[in-house]
């Protein structure tokens, strides 16, 4: 508990931190907040509501996925501690809010604005990938996960017009990896496993039907940049 404390109160601060450093920069500029995506409206907790539900709903679909095609299965974890786990979910929402704040807020806006959205995406996307290296997986791998989960919270800010529809989608899939013990090798309260002995084959198969989702993911989000940079272009 006192490590997920800690974990949940750095996120605060890191946000804390993000926040001052866009208001430095925003003011440099001579900008408002609203020219960074910071925009508090009536809507903003329906959009981060609806962001998260959207996320809990692929993300759950993509283990069904994965549990179907696979010999992988899920099971309760008798040994989780609740009150635990529920602790170390609430500290996924200022650790998500922080990296939108960071790679989907003021510099994402200024590279979309100056240099165009394929640039923003790919950019803040490798950067996303870097930041996500300690880790300890290779950089490739990073960039088949967090890097092309870039792509899609990068669109879904520029769609939105804002940063709360990518953290509540942000944050419901660290929340469902978390629940089943698959992010930061912390225990959850179900466990995803292999329903027999792991076997090379059995270990190739699976990695293969990890690959394909994620490239499914990246497809998707590759076609709903594409498509939001060709009808601006067209309504400008």
């Amino acid at each position: 508990m006192k490590s997920i404390s800690k974990y949940g109160l750095g996120g605060i601060l890191l946000t804390c931190i993000a926040f001052l450093i866009t208001y430095i920069a925003v003011k440099k500029d001579k900008k408002t907040f609203n020219d960074s995506g910071f925009r508090w409206e009536r809507k903003t907790p329906v959009r981060f509501t609806v962001g998260f539900i959207i996320g809990i709903l692929i993300t759950v679909l993509m283990l069904i996925i994965m549990i179907s095609f696979t010999d992988l299965e899920i099971n309760y974890n008798f040994n989780s501690n609740v009150p635990s786990i529920l602790f170390w979910l609430l500290a996924f929402f200022p650790l998500a809010l922080m990296e939108e704040i960071i790679f989907r807020g003021y510099a994402f806006t200024k590279i979309n604005n100056n240099w165009g959205l394929w640039p923003a995406q790919i950019l803040l996307a490798l950067l996303f990938t870097w930041y996500h290296d300690f880790t300890g997986l290779t950089f490739f791998n990073q960039l088949l996960g967090p890097g092309i989960w870039a792509l899609i919270y990068g669109i879904s800010a520029i769609w939105s017009k804002g940063i709360a529809f990518p953290t509540g989608l942000h944050m419901a899939i660290n929340v469902v990896l978390a629940l089943v013990g698959v992010k930061d090798n912390k225990p959850g309260l179900w466990i995803i496993d292999f329903a027999k002995e792991i076997t090379p084959d059995l270990l190739a198969q699976t990695e293969m039907m990890g690959l394909v989702l994620q490239l499914c993911i990246l497809i998707i989000g590759v076609i709903l940049t594409e498509f939001y940079r060709r009808n601006k272009l067209k309504s400008s």
